[in-house]
């Protein structure tokens, strides 16, 4: 887990700065492992299925205009990058390297279905993607190298003249952190701030999901002011059990929607969102012999993978894979909690036939990997 600065605890932590003030945490993690390389990260960008951007900042005297490319990049063109002046931004690294997933556990006080991705970004000297703010809480873990961060809560005024491609804001000075391998700094939605690297680094930045008021009711006019984001600033320690949506994560919702939906239409909506996955990365479901053999092998004191992409929850009805929803028994939530802590389902722990439906289930729906095809 994260070390936090003195004798700050986690529930502490959520209690005095999650979604209310940034946090700087020096050495809040001495060694980032597992980590990846420049080199990792580069092949990564050459890969149709991810998702990636090169954000080059274009210098004249005191003014940086921000352009933004997205992959999937050529090898050579990235081999032939400038020295200076750019970042290389990859999402979803734990989807497509499963071992990455492990820095989640950095943040065990943090239920993981509000855990949208890791990001990865390696900066060259002088590169950053520019002041801005972001909708979501995010932990900016520091790999190799060195950054400087300024942050700041004021209300800062977006600059439209600084990049065609990116929402940046005015430059401004805030609180500046100088942060090296192990610093961590977290950021309540919504707080601006901008990361230039001094020295080349690497940047682990684990970011989280929240759901709008449009995404609940279809229809919604996209406007900030009326369209709200997920909120869960009274957030407790004890709400983070492996994959559980709690009761209290359906009232917020439900209150995010005033009440114009009922309670079980708020609780489906917000499971499916919260799994709800990219089209590219959606993993391929089981076929019907496919889930019969996979629960059989279960049942012969086998045991299953969850798939690298999947993404699983559950709460006190349902079981929700991929952004879809089943009705689960009482009985499921020893295992299920287990599957999820571990990403590896026992079949020691599926004892009846209700349990083997739902893992059929879920196997169509392409929460498993899949034995390859001779």
């Amino acid at each position: 887990m994260l070390r936090f600065p003195g004798k700050l605890s986690a529930e502490q932590f959520l209690e005095r700065y999650w979604q209310k003030n940034p946090l700087f945490m020096p050495a809040a993690l001495p060694h980032i492992r597992p980590a990846i390389t420049r080199n990792e990260l580069a092949w990564l960008a050459t890969l149709d299925d991810v998702e990636s951007r090169l954000v080059f900042s274009q210098r004249s005297g005191e003014q940086v205009r921000y352009r933004a490319e997205t992959g999937p990049f050529d090898a050579a063109y990235l081999a032939a990058l400038p020295a200076r002046d750019w970042t290389l931004l990859v999402h979803d690294v734990e989807k497509h390297v499963p071992a990455m997933r492990k820095l989640f556990d950095h943040v065990p006080f943090i239920p993981d279905w509000r855990i949208d991705d890791l990001m990865v970004s390696f900066a060259a000297p002088g590169g950053g993607v520019g002041p801005h703010r972001d909708n979501y809480d995010v932990f900016l873990c520091q790999g190799i190298g060195r950054r400087e961060w300024h942050v700041t809560t004021d209300e800062i005024a977006d600059d439209p003249h600084a990049s065609d491609d990116l929402a940046i804001t005015r430059t401004f000075k805030g609180i500046t952190h100088a942060v090296s391998e192990g610093d961590v700094l977290y950021l309540p939605p919504g707080v601006a701030h901008w990361g230039t690297a001094t020295r080349a680094c690497m940047t682990y930045s684990v970011g989280m999901r929240a759901p709008q008021r449009s995404d609940f009711l279809i229809g919604l006019a996209d406007s900030q002011q009326h369209n709200p984001f997920y909120r869960d600033p009274d957030l407790l320690a004890v709400e983070a059990v492996p994959g559980f949506i709690s009761s209290e994560a359906r009232k917020r919702a439900q209150h995010l929607v005033d009440g114009q939906l009922n309670e079980a239409d708020v609780a489906k909506t917000l499971g499916c969102l919260a799994t709800q996955t990219k089209d590219w990365i959606t993993p391929e479901g089981a076929d019907d012999d496919e889930a019969l053999e996979l629960a059989d092998t279960l049942l012969q004191a086998g045991k299953l993978t969850v798939h690298g992409m999947a993404c699983i929850a559950w709460d006190d009805h349902s079981v929700y894979v991929n952004a879809a929803q089943r009705p689960r028994s009482p009985g499921d939530a020893d295992w299920l909690r287990s599957m999820c802590a571990l990403r590896v389902l026992d079949g020691a722990l599926i004892v009846d036939t209700a349990a083997r439906d739902c893992v059929i289930w879920m196997s169509k729906m392409g929460a498993f990997d899949l034995p390859e095809k001779e």
